[in-house]
């Protein structure tokens, strides 16, 4: 198995100032995971597509023993960098596909996956080889959490063309929907300000709704406990919800 192509492209400096916005919730959203995750422990917390850490890092801080895995080796970097080599002995951090996750089965007592890091391979099938092996890799009785973007509603904005402006660079985006593949598929350019090359790339996402979403965690092993519409642990609503939020739990062998 390999990256898509455009994955190195697509994760690197310039993707931490296109998502300040998420990155202001990171406090918010650790306080619902202290309460997901319960009290530190023995058991081992799988933060799936870790990116630079913005979780994990702070999770080992409160004494979580936590692997993150990511594919962008940028990331990595960055999140060890931060890191400063505290916490050694709860963080782990790792490069890998999470279509092959390079654990032992039952390594994890929950496993977590943030901010739309799920739908990327180039193939459907990769979303059930995901979930087989977080499957495999999580102890049974473990629980997993899955943050999607709100599709439903998401949907409805990501199909034309936009601009916006960042601090460093203006981005031109060309979003278009394939509604039978339920597929994304965006064309970026990042403009800089300071006469830097322009950055182009490509990438896609598949998009599920709540009750596909449901029956392919249901298909591969987990049984869905609750669906969250932002980190407050709100009811989901398709019309109105910014996020899905998935609570699962892996069911007993």
């Amino acid at each position: 198995m390999s990256f898509p192509e455009w994955f190195d492209q697509k994760f690197g400096p310039h993707t931490i100032e296109l998502y300040q916005d998420e990155v202001c919730q990171t406090s918010r959203q650790l306080e619902t995971l202290r309460v997901f995750l319960g009290q530190p422990g023995q058991n081992r917390v799988l933060d799936l597509c870790c990116g630079w850490g913005r979780h994990a890092l702070p999770l080992a801080g409160m004494g979580y023993n936590v692997v993150g895995l990511d594919g962008s080796g940028y990331f990595l970097k960055r999140a060890r960098r931060e890191s400063g080599g505290r916490e050694k002995d709860r963080l782990s951090l790792l490069r890998g596909d999470m279509r092959l996750l390079p654990f032992h089965p039952g390594s994890f007592g929950a496993a977590m996956q943030m901010y739309t890091s799920f739908g990327y391979g180039t193939d459907p099938e990769d979303d059930c080889r995901v979930l087989r092996e977080l499957n495999r890799v999580i102890q049974p009785g473990g629980v997993y959490l899955l943050d999607l973007i709100n599709w439903d509603l998401a949907r409805k904005a990501f199909d034309g063309r936009y601009e916006e402006s960042y601090p460093n660079f203006d981005v031109v985006e060309d979003c278009r929907i394939e509604p039978e593949k339920s597929l994304l598929r965006v064309e970026r350019a990042l403009l800089y300000r300071n006469g830097r090359k322009p950055h182009f790339y490509n990438f896609e996402i598949r998009m599920f709704d709540r009750a596909s979403l449901t029956g392919l965690l249901e298909r591969n092993g987990f049984e869905v406990l609750d669906v969250w519409g932002d980190f407050d642990c709100s009811p989901y609503k398709p019309r109105k919800s910014y996020r899905m939020i998935t609570v699962c739990r892996k069911g007993s062998d």
